[in-house]
């Protein structure tokens, strides 16, 4: 069949495109390394809210009230559902629903009307996850960083680093630090998100969808022509899923919300006038990667039919290298081999979010359960 050879060589050039992209999207900037060291003190303070949206997940508040110490911080718990952050209430704003519409974003979407609704003003309100920790030692540190509409900072998860899984998310995450500082058309990731009040108070709300900083980084380049500032800073860190269970299910819901976002968006996107080559290619290669899985699945099969073999294994060899080695270079080598037969698994699982994404709407959110840290400092 005349068409196979053409499947085969398209996935097997997507495949290829992605490595590359990855080789360039992760490098580790020096200017950036410095930054990250050498935190941006800024003269002006800066009045400030910091968000938990919570599902069954207990904030770490003592971590960020040592955090805020001196400043003018302000804490929300946005919990659904649950009641496990309800001993706070004294301490923070906090706001339960005894329902989970809108998934995550419903619930900060709630607790953004809620704050303009009773008249509370903030210069910047940051998003972070319930089971994040803060990774500096002070507010102050951030100061300087907050002047664009809307910033991502950097984070690390994984922690704590005594088993394969969490060595597996730190040094993904690790990387995909890296990749979002160097991308023409960076993202948003949940973690570490600090947007600007005003903007909040003129209407900016997360899209419902279970992958909502995707959404809102595309939503909002569209609706307002508010690009995403990355700061090689890291902000906070959080936990790793909790086995094997959790790390799939974390990485399905990734995929196919980001696969289903980067669909709704397709053509915008492509057609917007305002953004160059470069960026519209960074937002192709965004989604591409979600679906390696679904391009290596085609290779084996095609290869395994021994069809067009010296063209497909060179490229799917080269690939692989740099998918392996960029993420395991800061894991220990006894959780190499598990890596390997991870990430192959995971081709399956990509399949899988591919069909979610383009026959399920919105498909269905939970928290994922995550193994939380001792206490754990920057030292």
């Amino acid at each position: 069949m005349a068409i196979l050879p053409i499947v085969a060589a398209i996935a097997t050039l997507l495949l290829t495109l992605e490595g590359a992209w990855i080789i360039h999207t992760t490098e580790e900037d020096r200017d950036a390394m410095i930054k990250m060291l050498k935190p941006a003190y800024g003269k002006k303070k800066q009045k400030i809210c910091v968000m938990f949206s919570s599902y069954k997940d207990q904030v770490d508040l003592d971590k960020w009230l040592e955090w805020s110490k001196g400043e003018d911080v302000t804490y929300l718990i946005a919990e659904d559902s649950s009641t496990v952050n309800q001993k706070f209430k004294d301490k923070v704003i906090y706001i339960h629903r005894d329902q989970r519409s809108g998934f995550k974003a419903g619930a900060m979407n709630h607790a953004f009307d809620y704050l303009i609704q009773k008249g509370i003003n903030f210069d910047y309100v940051i998003v972070v996850d319930a089971d994040h920790i803060p990774f500096n030692s002070s507010v102050r540190e951030i100061y300087g960083y907050l002047y664009k509409p809307i910033i991502q900072f950097f984070w690390y998860d994984g922690l704590p680093m005594n088993d394969a899984i969490s060595w597996l998310t730190y040094s993904s995450r690790y990387y995909s630090n890296w990749n979002l500082y160097n991308r023409k058309f960076p993202n948003l990731t949940g973690n570490g998100i600090a947007i600007k009040y005003e903007l909040i108070k003129t209407g900016l709300r997360f899209p419902e969808s279970i992958t909502e900083d995707y959404a809102l980084t595309l939503h909002s380049m569209h609706g307002r022509w508010v690009r995403i500032m990355v700061v090689p800073f890291v902000l906070c860190i959080g936990s790793a899923p909790r086995g094997f269970k959790a790390y799939v299910k974390q990485q399905l819901r990734w995929a196919e919300g980001t696969i289903r976002e980067g669909k709704n968006y397709f053509f915008k996107t492509m057609s917007h006038e305002m953004l160059t080559a470069s960026d519209k290619w960074d937002f192709i290669m965004q989604v591409n990667m979600y679906l390696q899985g679904v391009y290596l699945i085609i290779t084996i099969l095609l290869l395994l039919l021994s069809f067009s073999i010296g063209v497909l294994l060179v490229p799917l060899i080269i690939f692989q290298g740099i998918a392996y080695f960029k993420l395991l270079s800061k894991t220990p080598k006894k959780y190499w081999a598990f890596y390997f037969f991870l990430n192959y698994m995971m081709a399956f699982v990509q399949l899988y979010a591919l069909l979610r994404a383009i026959f399920v709407s919105k498909g269905e959110f939970a928290a994922t359960d995550k193994s939380y840290m001792p206490n754990v400092s920057k030292e």
